[in-house]
């Protein structure tokens, strides 16, 4: 477990990957038409176990900068570039805001579509 440390005068802040990540996770889920962020599937086997081989979320710590990539499944009937620059900038700003790091990148990787559920389909 990496963990991010921020030295100030009246002692040492460490922020672990996992906080960033349920940041990351929690601001995500908050943009309409995200349906999960999940793990996506690799290759024939994954497709066929079903077998997740990824984590939900990745966070690389460089120096005080970090970089994130996401696994979403998008709900049907959303545009996904515009989607996935909803979800960089929550995401980003939810971090920076709530840590004090600076975001270089976030990489949203869309790794399904949701299925509509029975009370969409009704409507």
């Amino acid at each position: 477990m990496d963990i991010e440390s921020i030295k100030s005068a009246d002692g040492t802040l460490r922020i672990s990957q996992e906080v960033i990540a349920s940041i990351a996770k929690y601001a995500t889920l908050e943009i309409e038409g995200v349906g999960s962020v999940s793990t996506a599937n690799t290759g024939v086997k994954g497709l066929i176990t079903k077998t997740n081989y990824l984590k939900p979320i990745k966070i690389e710590l460089v120096d005080d900068v970090v970089n994130v990539e996401l696994n979403i499944v998008v709900k049907q009937g959303y545009r996904i570039p515009d989607l996935s620059a909803q979800i960089q900038q929550n995401v980003k700003n939810a971090i920076q805001s709530m840590t004090g790091l600076a975001v270089a990148k976030i990489d949203v990787i869309v790794a399904g579509l949701a299925k509509a559920s029975d009370s969409e389909e009704a409507e």
